[in-house]
């Protein structure tokens, strides 16, 4: 079940309104206009790129617990796991990293989802070393099953040849 990001604000409205309940940011917090990508990309790479991968493609923590991939996330969805710190993520308060750089942040993570892939093939959208990569080893394993294709085949014994298909060998003429 998915929600819109206006659906997240009128629950959160309604829960802060009861008394609980993680403060949900508005659309001007997570708006991405004047953000700087490079930045984002530098506090993505020092914070967050350790759970989330560089591809943002999540991965695998401790105690059987996953970080999700971002591939996926709204700018609200982003800006409130940073302030509250779903599972294992540490919670990055308006102190820790300010709300400036959040946005920078998610415009870099917005960006990054729109851009082409770097390399032909989606590989983790790492680029071509990795396909690269993945040529070199195909490569090399073709070459070790051709030989040992040529090795397997069935030759002659060496003395049949050499003694020029009389069927005698070398020890017959003493």
């Amino acid at each position: 079940m998915s929600f819109s990001d206006q659906e997240i604000l009128d629950i959160a409205e309604y829960i802060q309104s009861i008394g609980g309940g993680p403060v949900i940011p508005t659309p001007a917090q997570v708006s991405t206009e004047g953000a700087d990508t490079a930045l984002g990309y530098q506090l993505f790479s020092a914070n967050c790129s350790q759970c989330h991968n560089a591809g943002m493609s999540g991965g695998a923590l401790t105690y059987g617990k996953f970080a999700p991939a971002l591939t996926q996330s709204t700018p609200t969805q982003i800006y409130t796991a940073m302030l509250t710190g779903p599972e294992a993520m540490p919670v990055f308060s308006d102190g820790t990293i300010p709300p400036e750089a959040k946005r920078d942040i998610i415009a870099y993570i917005e960006t990054t989802k729109t851009e082409a892939n770097p390399g032909g093939f989606s590989l983790g959208r790492t680029g071509p070393v990795t396909e690269g990569l993945v040529i070199f080893l195909g490569g090399m394993g073709f070459l070790v099953l051709i030989a040992m294709w040529l090795t397997a085949k069935r030759r002659e014994p060496w003395d049949v040849s050499q003694s020029g298909g009389t069927g005698t060998s070398g020890t017959e003429n003493r």
